[in-house]
């Protein structure tokens, strides 16, 4: 992942799944007391877990897409 001070975009609205492009929230798992999240597309796969905050989450998820966007260029 990116550098620690990295901008993390605007944490007061949700952000898109890189696949489908449905609205993707964060949530904290109470059981491990870490972040994840999950495309809310019962068909798609998309999935992230184990951050150890909301903004690291959010920036996974940022690089993800950004990645997955840039696999068919």
């Amino acid at each position: 992942m990116g550098r620690p001070n990295e901008y993390a975009g605007d944490m007061r609205w949700g952000w898109e799944c890189p696949r489908c492009d449905a609205d993707v929230s964060v949530a904290r798992d109470p059981g491990s007391e870490t972040f994840h999240w999950v495309c809310p597309t019962e068909d798609c796969p998309s999935i992230g877990f184990g951050f150890a905050s909301r903004r690291r989450a959010r920036l996974a998820l940022r690089e993800y897409r950004e990645a997955y966007q840039n696999i068919y260029r």
